[in-house]
């Protein structure tokens, strides 16, 4: 499992990737649209399904006078579709990562639930060891992979400039071409598994190898998958980390849905402060708590809270303490 720090100090060291981040380990490089319909669904009928969410949103851009292409403006502005989005930015992908899992944290184990001291425990356990994964692909060996097979199932679009939220990002799409990809592909397979499939049938001299989480083509890797957790302390560090690097939702959504994300991430943020969630316990060394100051805590007694909790730092990330 990689660190933080290590997937940071990687992407600096070596500008040939672009990054997807994920807010869960186990998520696959699936569109959207591919998840939501049947396992059985052909290619022929998941396209039918693509070109009819395009056209109505072709004309629903020209109307409202939106600039961009269809796709990219789809992909950026939430619809399903058979996208999955990149950015040239590791901030950008670790930004994703991170404020998807705290959406979905507090909107399915805080809203509307019976919290009482054993399960706020558990929830700050599972928030600080929760694991998250971001994909790395190397660009450069896909643009050399895609000139030696002109046929290449796997398409990766470049930023879109007019598309006003993917320049932002500094997105990028990967689809898959349907009329390339061979006859037992399954539209919910990885897109990098439906690539190194189609290498391996029309392409027998030529391979991409599984090894663990990469897939290597001559030797380089092609794709990885680091799966990374952030505890407290990583944190403070990420959001000092999106901040100075402009990951922030003002910047990535540079419309009234930035504004609307980052005041709701700081809600549910700070929802997770109230329960004591986004904390992390006291070193061992420490003073134990004891049962009459856990009761304190729960009921929101700071004093008690700050001597014997670590407490995030939030005052200068996205993510703001409330005044």
């Amino acid at each position: 499992m990689a660190t933080l720090q290590e997937i940071i100090l990687e992407a600096k060291n070596n500008n040939n990737f672009i990054y997807r981040g994920c807010a869960f380990e186990n998520y696959d490089l699936v569109p959207t649209l591919a998840r939501k319909l049947k396992i059985d669904v052909s290619f022929d009928q998941y396209n039918i399904y693509s070109d009819v969410v395009k056209k109505a949103a072709e004309r629903g851009y020209a109307e409202v006078g939106m600039n961009g292409l269809a796709d990219g403006l789809s992909q950026h502005y939430g619809l399903s579709t058979s996208y999955l989005d990149w950015s040239y930015s590791v901030y950008v992908a670790l930004y994703f990562a991170f404020t998807s899992y705290i959406k979905q944290f507090v909107d399915e184990k805080i809203l509307d639930q019976d919290i009482n001291l054993c399960k706020m425990y558990c929830l700050r356990d599972d928030f600080n060891k929760h694991k998250y994964c971001i994909y790395r692909l190397n660009k450069t060996l896909y643009d050399e992979l895609k000139s030696q097979h002109s046929k290449l199932p796997l398409i990766v679009d470049d930023t879109d400039h007019t598309n006003e939220r993917m320049e932002s990002q500094k997105g990028l799409l990967s689809s898959i071409d349907s009329t390339r990809v061979n006859d037992k592909a399954k539209i919910q397979s990885s897109q990098i598994k439906i690539l190194a499939d189609w290498i391996q049938t029309n392409n027998p001299s030529d391979s991409l190898k599984h090894i663990d989480n990469k897939y290597l083509w001559n030797n380089e890797t092609l794709l990885e998958k680091k799966t990374f957790k952030l505890p407290q302390s990583d944190r403070n560090y990420l959001q000092k980390c999106l901040k100075e690097n402009g990951a922030i939702s003002t910047k990535l959504f540079p419309d009234f849905e930035g504004v609307k994300k980052n005041i709701e991430f700081s809600e549910d943020y700070n929802i997770l402060r109230d329960w004591e969630i986004a904390y992390q316990e006291a070193p061992l060394h420490s003073n134990f708590t004891a049962t009459e100051d856990s009761s304190k805590m729960v009921n929101g007694n700071q004093n008690v809270i700050n001597s014997r909790l670590n407490t995030d730092n939030l005052g200068e990330g996205e993510f703001f303490l409330f005044q």
